[in-house]
């Protein structure tokens, strides 16, 4: 291994953004073995022209010892001097971030891709979802991947509401990651228009009527 880099563990980006960060399953960890291509981030010292400080390189399995793997660099570095095609890397499962083979367990990050809109007071300032409305969705909606859902606290002003800087149109996964606790109302199928408030003395969000 280089002296220059290291493996970066992203078994802690799994455990912060579970809803965007891919993580091999277990499953598929388990399944690997010698011949097999896994792709590793190689954090290193030096920074190349786009500022970057790490590289996700592909490494081919030579052998395995229950967790410990041992590969061959599968790519040419572009900006780790010391780090060369071929070159032999010892590592873990919990620095395999990709696979060429198909992971049996559906990813979250791919099931929550779809686009929603959502305000600042929950991404930004991180605040729990208490308001959820859905919409039937048009052919231009499909196109840009938009799941119908709009979010929000709950308790913002009309005026905030109509001010377009506080919107932004991120994957639903982005905000599974702040407040999880609407994911079963998006896995339900669309049936209608529907809005959802919380409800903070029954824990439960309960659907309002919309006006007509």
């Amino acid at each position: 291994m280089s002296k220059t880099c290291k493996l970066e563990d992203v078994s802690g980006r799994a455990i912060e953004a579970p809803y965007t960060f891919y993580l091999p399953s277990a499953e598929l960890i388990a399944q690997l073995q010698a011949g097999d291509l896994i792709k590793l981030i190689f954090e290193c010292e030096t920074e190349n022209d786009q500022g970057c400080t790490a590289e996700r390189m592909w490494v081919e399995i030579i052998s395995r010892d229950g967790d410990q793997f041992l590969g061959r660099l599968d790519n040419t570095p572009r900006f780790i001097p010391d780090l060369h095609l071929h070159d032999e890397i010892a590592f873990s499962s919990c620095h395999i971030i990709q696979s060429q083979k198909d992971d049996p367990i559906p990813s979250l990050a791919d099931k929550y891709n779809e686009r929603c809109f959502v305000t600042s007071a929950v991404l930004q300032d991180r605040r729990p979802v208490n308001m959820l409305y859905r919409e039937a969705l048009e052919a231009e909606d499909i196109e840009r991947r938009f799941s119908g859902w709009t979010l929000a606290a709950g308790d913002e002003t009309d005026e905030y509401c109509d001010d377009a800087k506080n919107w932004h149109f991120v994957s639903l996964g982005a905000v599974l990651n702040i407040d999880d606790k609407f994911r079963s109302l998006i896995d339900l199928p669309f049936t209608h228009e529907v809005e959802y408030l919380w409800n903070e003395q029954t824990k439960m969000f309960e659907e309002q009527p919309l006006a007509d």
